[in-house]
């Protein structure tokens, strides 16, 4: 499995670059485990750090990012990274076709799915391989940080990824020169979702929107009450509560749908969990040929709320790190048998009681 060159979830404040005086440059006590907007402005991206590396291969692609996304597919098996602040996804597979705001939940057992807001992404990088990490392609949101890294193995389809750079834009996103900003940002963008604001796709389309930050002030508003209308139920619990209530549910085997929000990018699993452990807060769950790790010691607040989905009336937890944005989203999405969906509201209700 190779690692993420981009982030980590640490919180060892060793970016040398982003600290002044033991604070970051704007005003953020918190340094390699910063990820809020002030970072963009005052530190170098990820994407010009890269393009900065002595004896960097790799080229930036003009491709519009919902056309590269329609094509991860071909890619065959790879290995699909997500970094979250303090959560990372990564799975192994092949990519399902890219689902955009407004649109179906897809996740299941079987791919790597993501679900993409356009307007909040930016360009797309394939580099060569180098100092043990295959040949990749990144895709950056607007601010040139990684939202999403694919890694390819020794299974993966060396020609398609040639290709990727070949991808005709289509008529009307012809990118323009870098300093006007992300073609993607101007040409193309999702359209806001029309479900209902208790509605489970409403609740990702949110985290896609904003990182989670407006619904976050909602759930956390003074005037919020504990049962609104427009965000269903909703209970704050201590983080600390979180940890047994998944190593509960992947003890009894589950079926839960993770999703680690980046910017303008969820990548999503449904399916059973098959083992948990936590030390010293930090948390690994695997499930199937997905791992998810959590740093709870940067998670902020916990949510528990309530949407309707599939099933009816369905729980989840939400994280939110210490910028106010969400990182991970547990719940049950999609068709599932109702024991396992009585088990889970059983769990949920247990956690918020």
């Amino acid at each position: 499995m190779p690692d993420s060159p981009d982030r980590t979830p640490d919180d060892s404040g060793a970016d040398a670059d982003h600290t002044v005086g033991g604070a970051t440059g704007h005003g953020c006590a918190n340094a390699s485990g910063c990820y809020c907007p002030g970072r963009a402005r005052q530190a170098t991206s990820d994407l010009d750090a890269l393009l900065a590396t002595p004896g960097f291969a790799g080229s930036v692609l003009d491709t519009p990012v919902c056309e590269l996304a329609a094509n991860l597919s071909l890619l065959d098996r790879v290995v699909g990274v997500t970094v979250a602040g303090p959560v990372i996804m990564n799975d192994v597979g092949v990519h399902s076709t890219p689902g955009e705001m407004g649109g179906p939940l897809r996740s299941d057992d079987a791919h790597i799915s993501l679900r993409i807001n356009p307007a909040r992404l930016g360009k797309a990088l394939v580099t060569e391989p180098a100092a043990h990490v295959p040949p990749t392609l990144r895709i950056f949101d607007a601010d040139g940080n990684t939202a999403h890294a694919t890694y390819l193995t020794e299974h993966s389809d060396r020609l398609a990824f040639e290709a990727l750079s070949l991808v005709a834009p289509q008529a009307g996103t012809d990118a323009a020169p870098s300093d006007a900003g992300p073609p993607e940002v101007r040409a193309t963008g999702s359209a806001p979702s029309s479900a209902p604001d208790d509605d489970q796709i409403a609740l990702f389309d949110a985290l896609l929107d904003d990182g989670g930050a407006g619904r976050l002030t909602r759930l956390a508003g003074p005037d919020a009450a504990v049962s609104s209308p427009s965000l269903g139920s909703a209970v704050r619990v201590d983080v600390e509560r979180v940890i047994p209530a998944l190593e509960h549910a992947a003890l009894l085997g589950m079926p839960v749908t993770l999703c680690a929000v980046a910017a303008g990018c969820l990548q999503m699993r449904h399916a059973a969990l098959d083992g948990c452990r936590e030390h010293n807060g930090t948390m690994v769950i695997a499930s199937g040929t997905a791992r998810v790790m959590i740093n709870f010691n940067l998670v902020e607040h916990c949510w528990i709320t309530w949407t309707q989905g599939a099933c009816g009336r369905t729980g989840a937890i939400e994280l939110y790190d210490r910028h106010g944005r969400c990182s991970l989203v547990a719940t049950q999405t999609g068709p599932v048998a109702t024991i396992a969906s009585e088990a889970w509201d059983q769990l949920i209700s247990d956690l918020a009681a």
